[in-house]
């Protein structure tokens, strides 16, 4: 037997232990629906990677509704039925990871912080602040909840006026995140992309059913109207600065 045939068999034997390893450990935590996930998704997720995915589409989301946190993720993107949706997931061992819903607590409530999020411009080919200035209206906080409404200027965009809730049950091992805009978004400041409540971004933390591992969830959803002239442009720009946003959460982390 030659020796690349002996190696293409290694590489398929690998590949078989990855998938029984992903499938051994979603039948035991039945968190999530990964049948249209590809080899590579479900590999960096055994392995404790952030996955991004582009799934467009409020039917495609890959979490099952096994807790009240996944059911009011998951409703909450139905209700807005986005014409452009990404999901963003990572998966952590319990042990050693006990403070982290701290962790994730302070860094969405440091806003000002949001504004150091490093974006990539498609359009331009250069790399941007996610928000060039974060102005904060007003700052409500006590042990499990915190309300903001903030101003971000986003280019090319411009204002976009913001309310950020989120809720903590330390003792449950959740945090729920929501930041919705309150204003209309606009291109350029010419055309309307977006009306007042329709661009959403929900981030959720919960403990596996085994209580064994934490799941970090996130959806990022934007309802706005297809102009074809601008579409390509519009669903980019979004989906990338909802990519750019959870995967900097998830991997300050």
């Amino acid at each position: 037997m030659s020796c690349v045939m002996i190696r293409n068999i290694k590489f398929c034997l690998l590949i078989v232990l990855a998938l029984f390893s992903c499938s051994y450990l979603f039948a035991d935590m039945p968190v999530l629906d990964t049948d249209s996930f590809k080899v590579e998704e479900k590999q960096d997720l055994y392995n404790g990677k952030v996955i991004i995915r582009n799934i467009g589409k409020a039917k495609y989301i890959s979490l099952n509704p096994i807790n009240s946190m996944a059911e009011q993720i998951i409703s909450s993107m139905k209700d807005l039925a986005p014409s452009y949706l990404a999901e963003i997931i990572q998966i952590r061992p319990m042990d050693g990871n006990l403070d982290l819903l701290e962790q994730f607590r302070e860094i969405l409530e440091r806003v000002d912080d949001y504004t150091g999020i490093p974006y990539y411009s498609v359009q331009n080919g250069t790399w941007n602040n996610l928000y060039d200035s974060a102005e904060i209206h007003s700052f409500i906080s006590d042990r499990q909840t915190t309300q903001m409404n903030v101003t971000f200027t986003m280019n090319p965009f411009g204002n976009v006026n913001t309310d950020i809730v989120l809720n903590m049950n330390s003792a449950a091992l959740t945090l729920h995140y929501t930041m919705t805009n309150t204003g209309k978004v606009r291109w350029n400041n010419r055309l309307t992309c977006v009306q007042p409540q329709n661009m959403k971004t929900v981030i959720t933390v919960f403990p596996s059913p085994d209580n064994q591992k934490l799941i970090l969830y996130a959806l990022g959803g934007v309802k706005a109207p297809s102009f074809f002239f601008i579409r390509n442009r519009v669903d980019t720009a979004f989906i990338n600065r909802i990519k750019s946003f959870c995967s900097y959460v998830f991997e300050k982390l």
